[in-house]
């Protein structure tokens, strides 16, 4: 069970926040081995700074999501699927996703509870993002159905879909999990295709 302070560490998006919320948790000395873990994944996280702010830090996290889009059409293709999964390696090894998925049952979990953070917070920037609503040059904006509908494509596509397309279920066993359960929760349907889990 989470402590007010950890609850809310993962209710928030901001990196600098969610620092100074787990620095709390850490000075109150609450779950000491999970907030070692979880200030780990921090630092691995957010370990560069925002190009465009240098007060706070990118989310490496939200870069690893935006590969996995970029390349998502790639898992279907012969020649494209072996590059695709290269690159996904690659930034599954800058993250060290390898390390926590052969860790404790504890690492496992809180590697998860980051990759549906990652998800969760991907799919509000798409809520609230003009531009990732927009049709026709930005001029548009879609309608309210349509634009649930793309961001529930876009989610199983990239969070699960691709996994399976590339046989990299056990690699990014997390980021499935947690767009599964995002998916479950925000867009709740039958008509989804099962994937089968390692």
């Amino acid at each position: 069970m989470d402590t007010p302070t950890i609850a809310a560490y993962y209710k928030e998006q901001d990196p600098m926040r969610r620092k100074k919320l787990l620095a709390k948790s850490i000075a109150a000395e609450e779950d000491p081995e999970g907030n070692a873990i979880r200030e780990k994944i921090w630092n691995i996280r957010y370990a560069e700074k925002n190009p465009v702010d240098s007060k706070t830090r990118a989310d490496g996290f939200l870069a690893l999501w935006m590969v996995m889009e970029f390349n998502r059409n790639a898992g279907g293709k012969m020649f494209g699927k072996g590059r695709a999964k290269k690159e996904i390696l690659k930034e599954l090894e800058k993250y060290r996703f390898a390390e926590f998925l052969n860790g404790s049952e504890l690492e496992k979990n809180l590697i998860y509870r980051e990759c549906h953070h990652m998800v969760k917070t991907y799919i509000d920037l798409c809520e609230t993002d003009k531009s990732y609503g927009s049709t026709l040059f930005g001029i548009f904006s879609m309608k309210d159905t349509d634009l649930k509908a793309k961001m529930k494509n876009d989610l199983y596509e990239t969070g699960i879909q691709l996994a399976a397309d590339l046989g990299m279920e056990a690699e990014m066993a997390p980021i499935v999990k947690a767009a599964k359960e995002v998916l479950d929760y925000k867009f709740p349907s039958d008509d989804l295709p099962d994937i089968d889990e390692e």
